[in-house]
């Protein structure tokens, strides 16, 4: 049993051969993620076309794994003509035909690469929070990353979800395909510890959300959003106001509308 590994141009709805494969390491990865050719990017291994003219114009581009016994769904020349059928409709991950934009909606980052999952957090977790939204603060730092994770995954975004530590300002991307343009968007989570003695737990700072901008300028990212389990500060809320296209920011009350809303997980 063979199978066939290529690139699929959305652009052109026509199969490339690959020209180049190669593992990257955890700043590669993260580098393409934030790109044009994040679907490329099989796990830490990416795969690019030999007709390097479909980057240098822009071309929607994806890997594509096909089974052998599949390919007569297919031309028998099957590079650099059109395509009869549009292949992502007839993508079937476990029966043999696979595409990296339709892959998985969530991926997380280990020390080993970066892995596909089905969930970042337990169910459990979400229902509890959705009745008993003041257990919202005894979640750690960790897991109110990966709650917003799953979260984000549920409104319809790709997610990748990256380690804790050396994360370079972002705890995980959001990417979104509307009308066959991608945005890419990076997220940081503020969890603040509990209050003590009386007083209120700490808010968001305009230097968070101005630094999380910084991030998405320089990585070329289509935007941000600071969520904070709390509250943000009306200087934070100002300076997003400039931005309102680019910054987006949420506050605990955002944050349990989102878990009631998205409890339960839509068919993907």
């Amino acid at each position: 049993m063979g199978k066939v590994r290529l690139i699929y141009d959305e652009t052109t709805n026509q199969f490339k051969e690959v020209g180049f494969a190669g593992e990257l390491n955890t700043a590669g990865t993260r580098k393409v993620l934030q790109g044009a050719l994040r679907y490329c990017l099989h796990g830490n291994k990416l795969f690019l076309p030999k007709d390097q003219t479909t980057i240098s114009d822009n071309h929607r581009l994806c890997w594509g794994l096909i089974r052998s016994e599949e390919l007569h769904l297919f031309p028998y020349d099957l590079f650099d003509i059109d395509l009869p059928i549009n292949p992502l409709d007839v993508s079937t991950p476990f029966y043999g035909i696979g595409f990296g934009t339709m892959y998985s909606k969530r991926h997380y980052e280990t020390k080993e690469g970066r892995i596909p999952v089905r969930n970042y957090i337990s169910q459990n977790v979400i229902d509890n929070i959705s009745e008993n939204p003041e257990v919202l603060l005894d979640v750690n730092k960790e897991d109110f990353e990966s709650l917003m994770a799953e979260i984000f995954a549920r409104m319809g975004f790709d997610v990748d979800l990256y380690r804790s530590t050396k994360d370079d300002g972002i705890d995980f991307l959001a990417t979104r395909i509307n009308n066959k343009e991608t945005k890419i968007f990076c997220v940081q989570c503020k969890h603040p510890d509990k209050a003590k003695n009386g007083r209120n737990r700490k808010a968001m700072s305009v230097a968070t959300v101005r630094e999380l901008y910084g991030v998405a300028k320089a990585n070329n990212l289509d935007g941000c959003l600071a969520i904070s389990s709390s509250r943000y500060s009306s200087a934070a809320k100002k300076f997003s106001d400039l931005k309102s296209e680019e910054i987006k920011i949420a506050n605990e009350k955002d944050v349990i509308n989102w878990i009631k809303k998205y409890r339960w997980e839509k068919d993907e």
